[in-house]
């Protein structure tokens, strides 16, 4: 099966109530939206940020420049400053690039976008509000079409970040429907995500996922192809259960290894535990469905078992 997100206008109220409707596990849902992050997703490296070409003076020097394509353009992004206990600060900066010259320049501060905590001893973890201040001064000196594009910028920063704060992006609904395939023991067949092998045990529920994916934004979708039983087919999904469980178990005897040099507490070594029971409960089921042995899964998770009852048995 294979999947693709992009973005619409779910809520966290509307995606409960279709998971209701489709009989889908609710302990799965997407934990509540968080003003904080609809912030930092706004001002972060992902949020607005726009490049346009700048004037150029009526020169022949400047006219020549054009002709090469090697002109002048400004970006506005946005910079962090500081962070602290009751709010986030950054500024929405302007870069000019001479392309002729190979040199920028900025201008330090055109706004500042802050994220004023909610320090109420009630208040959810990540509540607050985000006050757009632009700074006037500096907004005059550029000539009046830059200082309309300052101004859709900061108009921009505010609309995305009300919708953040009522809407699911695209990449928390991705979230939702990847950890949910993926709580279906399904093996991810390409390294990036997107395309899982799924045993047709789950039929009935990788159908109700594909009619919601398809309420999610136009372009959605959830497909489901089926895998004829042959050799070819069966190596393929072998392998990337193979790939990922070797990766899985690497990431786990290293973080074994670093317990031990550590002392961890009682609480770290239950974690750690509780990964290596997932892993060998993953590679039985999938040895049991494909009908082959799992070998080099199986020596690598007895390797590791060694690890953990060295681990286990050390004094505190």
């Amino acid at each position: 099966m294979l999947y693709s997100v992009f973005e619409g206008s779910v809520t966290p109220d509307m995606l409960r109530l279709w998971f209701a409707e489709l009989g889908l596990d609710e302990a799965l849902l997407p934990p509540p939206i968080r003003a904080v992050d609809a912030f930092e997703k706004v001002t972060g490296p992902s949020g607005v940020r726009i490049t346009y070409p700048l004037e150029e003076p009526a020169s022949p020097a400047r006219r020549r420049r054009r002709q090469d394509g090697k002109g002048r353009e400004a970006t506005l992004m946005i910079r962090h400053v500081r962070r602290d206990g009751q709010q986030v600060v950054r500024h929405l900066v302007r870069e000019v690039r001479d392309e002729a010259s190979v040199k920028l320049s900025y201008d330090v501060r055109l706004g500042e976008c802050a994220f004023h905590r909610d320090q109420a001893p009630s208040a959810p973890h990540g509540a607050g509000t985000m006050l757009v201040t632009p700074d006037n001064a500096a907004i005059r000196q550029l000539t009046p079409a830059e200082q309309d594009r300052v101004g859709e910028v900061l108009a921009q920063i505010q609309d995305a970040y009300q919708r953040d704060c009522h809407y699911l992006t695209a990449d928390r609904l991705r979230g939702v429907i990847r950890g949910y395939i993926e709580a279906l023991n399904a093996i991810r067949v390409r390294p990036t995500g997107g395309v899982y092998f799924v045993h047709r045990a789950h039929a009935s529920t990788l159908s109700a996922l594909r009619d919601l994916v398809g309420r999610f934004g136009a372009g959605s979708h959830l497909s489901r192809v089926p895998i004829p039983d042959q050799d070819e087919m069966r190596q393929m999904v072998i392998s990337a259960f193979t790939t990922r469980a070797r990766d899985d178990l690497g990431k786990l005897a290293a973080d074994i290894a670093a317990a031990r040099r550590q002392n961890a507490t009682d609480a770290t070594v239950a974690a750690l535990y509780k990964r290596f029971k997932d892993l060998q409960a993953a590679a039985a089921g999938h040895a049991a469905l494909l009908n082959t042995s799992l070998d080099d899964t199986t020596a690598a998770l007895q390797l590791v078992n060694a690890q953990l009852a060295s681990l286990l048995s050390q004094p505190v």
